[in-house]
């Protein structure tokens, strides 16, 4: 269930439902691509504290995905019409990597509901007492964490113990209870969209060239210091 947790309480306290959101360019002629370097149609991510992500699609369009948002009392988005501010700061992270794309059209948006366990780590667990074995909280790696968390699961169930079971993330007949739970709102609320904005903050001063020594390291030590609640 993922992003959609909220709807089954108690599980809504452990995975909270956030957005990603993603844009796509009109499509970019030959010697483009190869001026960027993807004329091979790789995919791409950055070390940015945005999550950025990107990939050439089948009919050569620049298809670019950053963190999205989280929506007060982690209620889920059903509109990905996405905002022209949305757009334009998935423009702006994408032509601060590729200048050359900083005027193209964006053609296409969109996005989806996603879980995010709290320390951002997925979680196995089988709860043998209230007959339940789950695995959740992905945080945008679903593809390949599902299907080792339905290796894990079928472990578990069977009670077998091997390197599946032995993994960090991995609860053995525990209680729902014992998965890491969310901070109350207004707490989330808030403290998310502090972090955002460090991140943002940090991720204008340090593409500015012209930016002083003592405010890049400021900027940086902010966020870093920021991203530490999310552990």
């Amino acid at each position: 269930v993922e992003g959609y947790a909220a709807a089954l309480p108690p599980l809504g306290r452990h995975q909270l439902p956030v957005q990603s959101l993603i844009v796509a360019t009109e499509p970019l002629p030959a010697e483009v691509w190869a001026e960027i370097g993807l004329e091979r149609g790789q995919a791409f991510s950055e070390a940015s504290r945005q999550v950025t992500y990107g990939q050439r699609s089948a009919d050569d369009r620049l298809v670019f995905g950053a963190r999205g948002g989280y929506r007060f009392g982690g209620r889920l988005r059903t509109d990905f019409n996405l905002t022209e501010d949305e757009r334009e700061l998935r423009r702006y992270l994408f032509g601060e990597l590729f200048p050359q794309l900083r005027d193209v059209r964006l053609t296409h948006a969109w996005g989806g509901n996603l879980g995010m366990a709290r320390r951002f780590q997925p979680h196995m667990l089988r709860d043998t007492r209230n007959r339940i074995a789950l695995s959740g909280g992905y945080g945008g790696e679903g593809v390949g964490a599902s299907n080792l968390g339905g290796r894990t699961l079928a472990a578990l169930i069977l009670g077998q113990d091997n390197e599946l079971t032995q993994q960090p993330w991995v609860y053995r007949d525990s209680r729902l209870e014992r998965l890491p739970g969310w901070e109350p709102e207004p707490c989330r609320w808030l403290g998310y969209n502090a972090i955002i904005q460090s991140f943002v903050h940090e991720d204008r001063v340090l593409a500015d060239p012209h930016s002083a020594p003592w405010r890049r390291r400021l900027a940086q030590g902010v966020a870093g210091f920021m991203e530490g609640f999310m552990k």
